[in-house]
């Protein structure tokens, strides 16, 4: 279980590294995480939901995300 929460660390990291290399910083350039390259965009949705929680990402009426500044 300790092996868990790194993975989870790990994942957040990557969502927004992944929106920060598709140039999603506005609802106008905002991308799906599929769009993004993230596999199993759905998988652990909690933790997309935190980030948008925690105000590092938004998210648009459609379902596609962006980093905040």
């Amino acid at each position: 279980m300790a092996s868990v929460l790194p993975a989870l660390v790990l994942r957040q990291k990557r969502i927004v590294n992944l929106l920060e290399k598709a140039g999603a910083f506005s609802k106008e350039t905002a991308k799906g995480l599929d769009e993004i390259g993230l596999l199993n965009p759905n998988t652990f949705s909690g933790l997309t939901e935190k980030l948008v929680k925690d105000s590092v990402i938004s998210v648009t009426e459609d379902g596609k995300y962006y980093l905040n500044k």
